[in-house]
């Protein structure tokens, strides 16, 4: 129950960019928090000297479209992800952020042959659990007055939706009392609670922002929330629990009943920055 999402469920659940796209929108519309993280998390770093910056699991660029105006006039933005079906999307987000762009969609074991001291600026957004093994890569090949801003979630991100998910296989003997969720086991991999120490060997100077958020739903927009849902249910159920549609039908009901009985329906997606800086090089860990 524990599985991890492998390159393969990765690439089933993002891979529709449209669907991705109306999906980040669906949580801006619904979010108590209305300010853009991406923003909140360049307020106040000068990155106006920055010229080579890589974004890692780039999707469709928001982080990248968030530096308009902030790095120097020059500068390339190289953006690596897994799904080839971004490109188009991330060369236009780089286009409307006014600099020049470049997409690989050969995945992150790509930065393993890049130089050291590589890049002014790395930047990720809720990517980072995917590849936590990589952050010693990520300092080697930021250069020593570089940035790396990475956003993650909590671990009480949609901490309601998992005790509904829970439940329900529970009473369908499809979870054992120690079993934990997909969802569960990757935010352990990189989150607000281990982000900090899991960084700290390998960058000098850690900055650290919280980035409280809720997602309100009425009962009569409990359709919408489906929506959201279903584009995130991997990170819930493995395939065997998907294609159970007892197990989605119970989990409508759940969602419909808890909406009614409270008047509307809440779920937690706090989130937590990191921006840090004087990476760690090798020869001085020696």
């Amino acid at each position: 129950m524990s599985e991890v999402l492998d390159k393969k469920k990765i690439r089933k659940v993002f891979r529709d960019v449209q669907r991705h796209l109306a999906i980040a929108q669906l949580i801006r519309r619904f979010s108590t928090n209305k300010e853009d993280i991406r923003k909140t998390a360049l307020k106040g770093v000068d990155l106006s000297d920055c010229q080579n910056v890589l974004e890692l699991g780039c999707a469709f660029g928001a982080f990248t479209e968030a530096l308009k105006n902030r790095l120097h006039s020059d500068a390339t933005i190289t953006g690596i992800d897994i799904i080839p079906e971004y490109k188009s999307f991330f060369l236009e987000a780089c286009r409307r952020a006014g600099y020049s762009g470049h997409f690989f969609s050969s995945g992150i074991d790509r930065i393993k042959k890049i130089p050291h001291d590589a890049f002014d600026l790395i930047i990720c957004s809720y990517a980072l659990y995917f590849f936590s093994d990589m952050i010693p890569e990520i300092s080697r090949i930021l250069k020593k007055d570089g940035f790396f801003i990475t956003i993650t979630h909590s671990n009480a991100d949609m901490l309601e939706m998992s005790a509904i998910v829970k439940n329900i296989l529970k009473q369908n003997n499809l979870l054992g009392e120690n079993q934990s969720l997909p969802i569960e086991t990757i935010f352990n991999q990189f989150s607000a609670e281990n982000g900090y120490v899991l960084l700290l060997p390998f960058f000098r100077n850690i900055q650290v922002i919280d980035f409280k958020n809720s997602l309100i739903f009425q009962p009569h927009e409990i359709n919408h929330f489906m929506d959201y849902f279903q584009f995130k249910k991997s990170f819930f159920l493995t395939e065997n629990e998907v294609h159970h549609k007892n197990i989605i039908h119970q989990l409508l009901r759940e969602l419909q009943d808890t909406a009614m009985k409270n008047n509307l329906l809440t779920m937690c997606k706090d989130d937590r920055i990191f921006i840090c800086s004087h990476p760690v090089k090798s020869e001085e860990t020696k």
